[in-house]
């Protein structure tokens, strides 16, 4: 049997684009990133087979029990990558129109909603609500994605990109991981600004 393998925990990676006010809970991920509610991310560690060798799951990656290779875990292809963007913009176009985000929250990680009530991501995106940004338009187009959508050490999904109108365009830095069989918001960050901002 394979020596048992730690996959150590890695910060997300990208450029910073604008600096905005974030919700005060664990993890936020550091430096200018507006991630305006997110959760603390968690170690990950691998289980391992008694029986026949098989693919054994951790987080983010995967082990043969029989050769002891660590395998990352693929990247969801790209029609399920935009229907995850998409559902989010929508629910969260949906909370900002009636200002019920309790469907945003239960999309939720289970660690999610613990750090993140609907009241206080009603309090997140007050901005958005103020301005009357039309978020649901996103549905429309095809998302760009300024980093290339990847799987972390620790298991989480992270699209970063936009949709990018003119004059003001729409920002994305979303989280996801899975639970309950299939992916769920881990941490969501969404904001207007000029298109030729940096990205």
């Amino acid at each position: 049997m394979a020596k048992p393998v730690v996959a150590p925990v890695s910060k997300p990676a990208g450029n910073p684009v604008k600096t905005t006010p974030t919700l005060r809970v664990p993890g936020l991920i550091p430096g200018r990133v507006p991630f305006l509610a997110s959760v603390t991310a968690l170690a990950a560690v691998l289980s391992f087979a008694t029986t026949s060798p098989v693919l054994a799951q951790s987080s983010g990656y995967t082990l043969d029990t029989r050769s002891g290779t660590v395998l990352k875990r693929p990247v969801p292809d790209e029609n399920t990558l935009a229907r995850l963007v998409w559902s989010t913009m929508t629910a969260l176009d949906q909370a900002n129109r009636t200002g019920n985000y309790s469907v945003l929250y239960e999309l939720g990680t289970t660690a999610f909603q613990q750090n993140n009530s609907p009241d206080q991501l009603r309090a997140t995106f007050t901005s958005l609500r103020a301005n009357r940004v039309d978020v649901g338009r996103a549905v429309l187009n095809s998302p760009n994605y300024y980093i290339p959508p990847a799987i972390d050490q620790t298991g989480q999904l992270r699209l970063r990109g936009g949709f990018d109108y003119r004059p003001k365009s729409i920002r994305f830095d979303l989280l996801f991981a899975q639970e309950g069989g299939g992916w769920r918001i881990n941490g969501i960050s969404v904001v207007q600004m000029n298109a030729d901002a940096p990205r």
